[in-house]
């Protein structure tokens, strides 16, 4: 046997499940799961806490007034959403839930900043704040959430919007951080952006961005 035989993990979008147990999960997620945690990013759940999470973009973005609400994390939960879409989609094509995520992108978008910064909670209350405390406050959490989003989003549907917007938020990060003098030597108090980047490297390669 080859050495490299398991060298390489299968695709994603080259996996074809059959098993009905696993199948009938997957449906279930597309049909139920995921428009139910879009209705909870947008606070449309009767009885539940609000997310803000949406609200908070859109504020960020200028299309409403308000305050930042939520946890300081608020903006992964939208980065974990488009995940989980871009994942369904690679195995069920679905026009309507495309469409919604497509809106949604165009929100998120929208709040992105000129030189490339994407977080809601300093875009709200202060981006002179921003990389103050990578402990706690996850900044690189939520971008190395939201690379997987876009990364997955692209793979399913082509679609290059969130990860373009993705790109220029990670080059902006490369000017902050490093080992150079006059950077900041710091690194995020939880884990995820490690392996994010190491999917974006793969896709960036790919595409030539």
């Amino acid at each position: 046997m080859n050495s490299n035989t398991f060298s390489k993990p299968l695709q994603i979008n080259r996996i074809n499940v059959k098993d009905n147990f696993w199948k009938k999960m997957m449906e279930l997620a597309r049909t139920h799961v995921i428009p139910y945690q879009w209705e909870a990013l947008n606070d449309r759940i009767e009885g539940a806490e609000p997310s803000y999470c949406m609200q908070n973009f859109k504020i960020a973005a200028g299309m409403m007034e308000g305050e930042f609400k939520g946890f300081v994390f608020q903006d992964s939960d939208f980065a974990k959403w488009i995940e989980a879409v871009g994942y369904s989609l690679m195995w069920n094509k679905d026009e309507g839930l495309e469409k919604i995520a497509d809106g949604a992108i165009d929100i998120v978008c929208a709040a992105q900043q000129p030189d490339g910064y994407l977080d809601t909670y300093y875009i709200i209350n202060g981006l002179d704040k921003r990389w103050t405390n990578l402990r706690d406050n996850h900044e690189l959490y939520c971008l190395g959430h939201l690379i997987e989003g876009a990364v997955a989003y692209y793979e399913a549907t082509g679609k290059d919007k969130l990860l373009n917007a993705i790109v220029k938020y990670v080059d902006y990060v490369d000017t902050i951080f490093g080992p150079e003098d006059g950077k900041l030597h710091g690194y995020p108090g939880h884990e995820v952006i490690e392996l994010a980047l190491i999917k974006l490297y793969k896709i960036k390669k790919i595409k030539n961005i």
